[in-house]
């Protein structure tokens, strides 16, 4: 925990463009990325960013699809904090944490259903999400443009059997270490591995009696993968004082006041917002911190996507 000092000269050096680091308030830390980390999943991404560190693995099964939207296949995120990730995770706040979070990245995927519901009213998350540095958080519905498709997963690609079998996205998250933005990386390190996934292939038969069944072709080659082509990045942009800074330290956040995470996709179109911290943001200071997400969620966007097409 950093001192009364420490914090001060942190903020002092951010309202002068000069981080800690060396970054300035618009500057990201490096990013390290491996895919494959996990044998048995169908899908595995692993993202450093700086010191945090991340693991997402993608399960794939088949299932039944939710009575409200049979045409569709389903989704459920979890994300856990390591005891070891930050001594704040000690005992359940890790685990709620770990929830809100979650709410958070998965109606950023599926904003068309939410809770493994896979479709219907377009549920998003509203909840408070407790840190130490910033202790409410509240969600926005994502959007999309009028007449085109919304952000996110198209679940419909899942179905298998309308109303009778589809299949079931697992995406689990592990936070090994958090040294700031943990939603950013969670987010970029669930894009990469939903990138990585590969889904067998099934055909519809009718057995002797004429009921339909699945046949399942599990080898590598008749595999497909998902169109992630739609997927938002959520990423946050903070407030400390009166600078907008991209990609806070543990130590940096503790210094901010409000933090604004946006999910937004490869053309900077604005797909969900949520907003955390201990104190209001004016609109001026809230257009700002929207309109610098825009700008460099995109770049991120495509230097992930631009790694990731080369693997």
């Amino acid at each position: 925990m950093a001192s009364t000092g420490e914090a001060a000269f942190c903020q002092i050096s951010i309202e002068n463009d000069v981080r800690l680091d060396g970054r300035s308030c618009h500057d990201m830390r490096p990013v390290e990325l491996e895919l494959g980390v996990i044998a048995q999943a169908a899908g595995s991404a692993r993202l450093r960013m700086g010191a945090t560190d991340v693991i997402v693995g993608v399960k794939v099964e088949v299932g039944s699809p939710s009575s409200s939207a049979p045409n569709q296949g389903r989704l459920q995120v979890t994300v856990e904090f390591s005891p070891c990730a930050s001594p704040i995770y000690k005992g359940r706040f890790g685990e709620t944490y770990g929830e809100q979070i979650a709410a958070v990245i998965e109606s950023s995927l599926a904003p068309s259903g939410r809770a493994g519901g896979g479709g219907g009213g377009g549920v998003a998350y509203d909840g408070t999400l407790p840190t130490a540095a910033s202790p409410h958080l509240r969600g926005a519905p994502p959007s999309s443009s009028s007449g085109t498709p919304g952000p996110g997963l198209d679940l419909s690609k899942l179905c298998i059997l309308p109303g009778k079998t589809a299949w079931v996205l697992f995406v689990d998250a592990l936070v090994l270490n958090d040294d700031g933005n943990v939603l950013g990386a969670v987010s970029a390190a669930t894009l990469a591995a939903l990138q990585h996934t590969r889904i067998p292939k099934v055909e519809a038969v009718r057995d002797a009696a004429g009921e339909e069944e699945i046949e399942l072709d599990d080898s590598p080659g008749a595999a497909w993968r998902l169109d992630v082509s739609a997927l938002p990045l959520v990423v946050t942009t903070s407030r400390v004082g009166s600078q907008c800074v991209m990609d806070l330290t543990a130590q940096e956040e503790r210094c901010s006041t409000s933090a604004l995470h946006v999910a937004v996709n490869r053309k900077g179109q604005l797909c969900g917002t949520t907003l955390s911290g201990r104190t209001g943001v004016e609109t001026s200071m809230l257009l700002m911190m929207m309109e610098t997400a825009q700008k460099l969620g995109p770049i991120l966007w495509d230097q992930l996507m631009g790694f990731l097409q080369t693997r």
